[in-house]
């Protein structure tokens, strides 16, 4: 085998890596993402490919049945003949962050092109939604204003609900190096919970659960009072600033630090810095992003970056990306409501031109249901067809209880690398191939995108994501939508859907890449994709559910696992420390209950009871934290106690804000 390069298939960072002849994975010292680092993921990626492979199409009539093994061309007509008899409005399609570039771009051809219908989702929703639907309406668009550059000459980093040390671990070395080669460097951590991230930062402030609207809806209202805002850039270049500031004036440090559970200064200090350092970047995942109340978390940190005039040189709001290919989905509009070169169905010029790019009529104005009120459709028997591409919702959705049902009743097609909990209740399963294995693109957080090459075959009758869809369009009649004989000419076609626009890679083709679209800024000296062209300030309301139970969960990463341990769980070296599957508590929290630490506790709700081991950190009073990626092998999935509402302008579910009871069901020692 010759060396081959590709991304990490983890997480958002978009490391290059390569395989030598010994088929050693290392970090590619030529990529800019990482500069040749690497974490422990990707390491043991070639020892657990071929373990719990699915290898050839399987088939049952009724759940609960055996399946039985049947070729692809059995397949492909069990899909046109289920696909076919159905009104479009009863499918739905639901795909990953971890597909490849053309892969999602086929997909999302084949569903809202071919089919006329725009009922597919992506797990992005699950991560990225409320940061895509904030940057649309401060900046006018989606994509990251800054890239990792800016990390290297920054002199404050904060962290505000993301555990980058072991969600982006990669990057957040980065950061530490600049914070080593710099004495004056500061890293700031705002989180309920003493991570990973936050013990290595210079200040951590606990902020309560849910309240980060409120805590920088504050800063604003210091900035303003001390007069710390840049009046020229606000003035020149953004509009909206008063009505931002009429919302930020609820909250005077006084009121908000009730509210927050932190100490005024706090809210001080992080003004401070807003306004008096050199460069200030802010980075944020799930902590803000994964609530009922996650856009307004994005527009609140956005709106301290405006007043202050921090979104270029002087520092940046980075969005950082959850999934290794989220970015690569947003740009070719996986999403309910979105199209190739980051346009929407609801615009009426995009989709003419999407149309005719195409060669197609009818692309439909109105965006699908998101996956959770797709959900409840398949539950009413609105939706009875669902097709799975490289995700487990079983295991991932919020209140599983629910997806249980759903997932029941519909007929379920479940296509992916390994077998996984979704596929318990699947009808028809088709074997794909996955990174390493085929051919095609990825971009990371800060808009790089890399060429994924394969260094080995796939096992048995796997085939690539693009090929199946491809495959099938052709069955039903499309093969001039579906010309496709490998993904270079996808990436051609879909490269020229973007030609003008913000993340325009036209120019790009495989043996340029990795390359970065956009500026090393967005808009420093251009005008913002807003009607104005200035950027927008919005008014960040709060909102906090009302939960039943004495503690609050949080739910977040394994350090050395990736969402559902469908591949990493796979590898012994990386299992050490994350099982048996166990809580964080406080120890004053669990004196009070008689509760010792590796005692095993229930946590319960009336959405449902998971069993866990207690282990003692620091996490703020009154909260609890669990990681959400366990299979069932392991117990009960930790998002059987995870509500189903979500933010009212992004749909992305309030993953991060559960309220539980807790009781002892065996003491340590009795394990």
């Amino acid at each position: 085998m010759s060396e081959r390069r590709f991304q990490c298939p983890f997480c958002g960072v978009g490391c290059g890596l390569y395989v030598d002849q010994r088929g050693r994975v290392k970090g590619d010292f030529e990529h800019p993402a990482n500069r040749g680092d690497i974490c422990k993921k990707p390491v043991y990626l070639p020892k657990v490919m071929d373990k719990g492979r699915l290898t050839r199409p399987l088939f049952r009539e009724k759940k609960g049945e055996p399946f039985r093994e049947i070729s692809w061309e059995e397949a492909y007509d069990i899909l046109a003949r289920e696909i076919s008899r159905r009104d479009p409005r009863e499918l739905y399609f639901y795909i990953s962050g971890q597909l490849l570039t053309e892969e999602s771009y086929v997909i999302n051809k084949f569903v809202k092109g071919f089919l006329g219908v725009n009922n597919i989702d992506a797990n992005s929703r699950l991560c990225m939604a409320s940061a895509v639907v904030a940057y649309k309406l401060a900046f006018g668009s989606d994509g990251p204003p800054c890239t990792y550059e800016d990390i290297d000459d920054a002199d404050v980093f904060l962290f505000i609900g993301s555990n980058a040390s072991v969600a982006h671990p990669v990057l957040f070395k980065r950061v530490l190096k600049r914070k080593r080669e710099t004495s004056d460097a500061l890293v700031v951590c705002i989180d309920p919970v003493e991570t990973e991230t936050a013990r290595r930062s210079d200040v951590h402030i606990p902020v309560r659960a849910g309240t980060d609207t409120v805590f920088l809806n504050s800063v604003l209202w210091v900035l303003e009072r001390e007069g710390w805002i840049d009046e020229e850039f606000i003035k020149s270049r953004t509009e909206g600033f008063e009505e931002a500031l009429g919302e930020a004036r609820l909250y005077p440090p006084s009121v908000a630090s009730g509210i927050c559970g932190v100490e005024e200064r706090d809210i001080y200090f992080i003004a401070e810095l807003f306004a008096k350092s050199e460069k200030l970047v802010s980075m944020w995942c799930q902590g803000l992003n994964q609530s009922v109340n996650g856009v307004m978390k994005n527009l609140a940190l956005i709106n301290l970056h405006l007043a202050t005039g921090r979104v270029g040189k002087r520092g940046c709001p980075f969005s950082l990306t959850g999934q290794p290919n989220a970015m690569g989905g947003r740009e070719v509009g996986y999403l309910t409501s979105g199209l190739p070169g980051y346009r929407d169905v609801r615009n009426e010029e995009d989709r003419r031109f999407m149309e005719e790019f195409w060669g197609v009529k009818g692309i439909s104005p109105e965006p699908g249901p998101t996956i959770t009120s797709a959900i409840e459709k398949m539950r009413r028997g609105e939706i009875t067809f669902l097709w799975v591409v490289c995700t487990n919702p079983a295991v991932s959705l919020p209140e599983l209880r629910k997806v249980e049902e759903a997932l029941g009743r519909v007929f379920l097609v479940v296509q992916d690398a390994y077998w996984n909990d979704t596929c318990e209740f699947a009808n028809l399963i088709l074997p794909a191939s996955q990174v390493g294995e085929k051919e095609g693109v990825m971009t990371g957080s800060d808009r790089t995108i890399t060429l994924c090459e394969a260094f080995r075959e796939a096992p048995g009758e796997a085939k690539p994501d693009w090929l199946i869809f491809t495959e099938l369009g052709r069955k039903m009649g499309a093969q001039r939508l579906f010309p496709y004989r490998s993904a270079r000419e996808i990436f051609r076609e879909f490269a020229l859907s973007t030609k003008g626009r913000l993340c325009d890679i036209s120019e790009l083709d495989y043996d340029k890449l990795p390359a970065r679209w956009g500026k090393r800024w967005l808009y420093e000296d251009s005008p913002f994709l807003t009607k104005s062209g200035k950027a927008r300030f919005f008014p960040a309301r709060f909102e906090l559910p009302k939960e039943d139970g004495d503690f609050i969960l949080i739910t977040g990463r394994l350090k050395n696992q990736w969402h559902t341990m469908t591949k990493t769980g796979k590898a012994p070296e990386l299992l050490k420390g994350e099982v048996p599957p166990f809580v964080v508590m406080n120890p004053k929290d669990a004196q009070r209950l008689g509760i010792k630490e590796w005692d095993i506790v229930t946590l319960y709700s009336e959405r449902g009871e998971i069993e866990r081991v207690v282990v003692f950190g620091n996490v703020k009073e009154g909260h609890i934290f669990a990681p959400f990626g366990y299979p069932r092998e392991f117990g009960e999935p930790t998002n059987y106690l995870v509500s189903d509402r979500t933010d009212p302008l992004s749909g992305e579910p309030d993953l991060k804000f559960a309220g539980v009871k807790v009781k002892v069901r065996k003491e340590a020692g009795r394990c």
